[in-house]
């Protein structure tokens, strides 16, 4: 899946990982790994679905940190992409969007956006186990620097 990631096929890849799901229901990387491929493809409320759902299986996944412009291909597409949520977002109004924003501005060190977008979010969903865990991740991150 991660070779269909660099040569840029997010969907073939997206789609290995829900193969490798059948086979590991359990394993959240198997979700996080789909949820990458499908915010790479621009399609940014199934990833924040498979974020969610990888987080709720592991929550400490929120703090590994990836390499989220090399999974994408290059930093142009990377914030491509950030203008792209936002406009979504503007749009719908939607928290899973802000979590999902969150976790990619704490994935690029932005962690000033990452908060702000984190606290949007924790205000439509504050229950949410993943908006906890990414929550959670940024808070002990500023508190380490």
């Amino acid at each position: 899946a991660e070779a269909y990631l660099k040569q840029g096929k997010y969907y073939r890849a997206a789609d290995t990982y829900t193969l490798a799901s059948i086979y590991k229901p359990n394993d959240p990387l198997v979700y996080a790994g789909k949820s990458h491929a499908l915010f790479a493809a621009g399609e940014y409320m199934s990833s924040a679905l498979f974020l969610s759902r990888a987080l709720r299986i592991f929550p400490e996944y929120a703090r590994f940190k990836i390499d989220i412009v090399a999974m994408v291909g290059d930093r142009d597409k990377l914030e491509n992409r950030i203008v792209d949520i936002k406009e979504w977002q503007e749009r719908s109004g939607s928290a899973e969007l802000q979590f999902l924003l969150a976790y990619i501005y704490y994935q690029m060190d932005r962690l000033e956006a990452a908060k702000e977008a984190i606290d949007k979010a924790s205000e439509k969903m504050p229950n949410a186990p993943a908006v906890l865990a990414v929550k959670k991740a940024i808070e002990e991150h500023e508190n380490s620097e």
